[in-house]
């Protein structure tokens, strides 16, 4: 996002133009002849998506089955796993 934005409308909604814009991004300020005066570059850190263990759990046991359902060999992968491990 790098938009252009008058200084009196960052005046006026100066917080609402942070809240928008995004880690890394920016907005140039424009004096009145409509030149570059300003820039402003968004520092808030990412927040970070954790998550919960059960939606793992939930995720491995999907991942689980559709091995289980693709699996050609005539031994289990658990069998062929245990194999390669002896």
């Amino acid at each position: 996002m790098s938009e252009a934005v008058p200084i009196k409308n960052a005046e006026c909604n100066l917080e609402e133009l942070l809240k928008r814009l995004p880690f890394g991004e920016s907005i140039t300020l424009t004096g009145p002849e409509g030149c570059p005066v300003a820039l402003l570059v968004s520092l808030k850190p990412r927040k970070a998506e954790r998550k919960p263990v059960s939606d793992w759990d939930a995720r491995m046991d999907d991942l689980a089955q559709e091995i289980s359902r693709a699996w050609k060999g005539e031994k289990s992968a658990v069998e062929v796993l245990s194999e390669m491990r002896r």
